[in-house]
């Protein structure tokens, strides 16, 4: 696989990114989108046997969710070997390439120094903390929304989005992401806003949604990759100078963010 790039064409592009919390990356030589895209749809099939991978807590197996209309197959970065085919799994530590990439040039851009990265990532950028490989998609026999409103927990999503419905809040207000061929949509998340909090240029978890998919719609399937800190770990805040300005365990701030969520 090509070396991941991220890079905008201007300053302002750059400065729109991190203050919306969402940007398009340009899918790298190399990622096989065609075979994840056939693994997801496969997915559908009642006889697939990946839907009865077992469940590992509230997080992982196959999964159908309350109050939206997501079921979804996932995976934390442990048990790809064992469960995806090897293939889906190479694909998996080739997302985790992209998401550590550009989670080190967003610290940058927040003018976070590299020594310190790995400490305030939980581990991430250096290839731990935790990932998720997860293949989404929406039961249309639920009349609910398609996913509520939120912003994601963690460092960094990269999604592939396979038909519209995507929408993020800009100004208060939800507007459409379109699918743009052969790119990825980034959001971060609120871990990443958290470790920023203090830098020179704090980074913004983007909220969004999917909007309530109808029978009529061609089935919206998709893949996320979620990078996140390790769940037993903890984050740390800096100052541009490399001070020590807060931290959290990732647990507490979770529970906070959930509390945040469902009051």
């Amino acid at each position: 696989m090509q070396p991941i790039q991220v890079a905008f064409s201007n300053p302002v592009q750059k400065s729109r990114a991190l203050n919306l919390g969402a940007f398009y990356l340009a899918v790298p030589n190399g990622i096989n989108l065609a075979l994840a895209r056939d693994f997801g749809r496969s997915l559908l099939l009642p006889n697939n046997p990946f839907r009865n991978v077992p469940s590992y807590g509230e997080l992982e197996g196959f999964i159908a969710l309350e109050n939206n209309q997501q079921t979804k197959l996932a995976l934390r970065r442990e048990r790809w070997d064992a469960y995806y085919p090897p293939e889906i799994a190479y694909l998996g530590h080739q997302l985790d390439e992209i998401g550590i990439a550009i989670m080190r040039e967003v610290l940058s851009w927040a003018g976070i120094s590299e020594s310190l990265w790995e400490q305030a990532s939980g581990g991430y950028t250096a290839g731990g903390g935790t990932a998720f490989l997860n293949f989404v998609h929406y039961d249309t026999r639920s009349a609910v929304l398609g996913l509520r409103p939120h912003t994601d927990y963690g460092f960094v999503t990269i999604l592939d989005a396979t038909a519209p419905g995507l929408q993020i809040a800009i100004d208060g207000e939800f507007v459409d992401v379109p699918v743009l061929a052969n790119h990825f949509v980034i959001n971060f998340g609120e871990a990443l806003r958290f470790i920023t909090a203090h830098a020179r240029y704090q980074v913004s978890a983007v909220t969004h949604r999917v909007v309530s998919q109808n029978a009529a719609d061609p089935i919206r399937h998709g893949m996320v990759y979620f990078a996140n800190p390790d769940l037993d770990g903890a984050l740390w805040q800096f100052t541009p100078d490399g001070d020590v300005a807060g931290q959290s365990s990732v647990s507490h701030l979770f529970t906070q963010l959930e509390r945040q969520l469902t009051e």
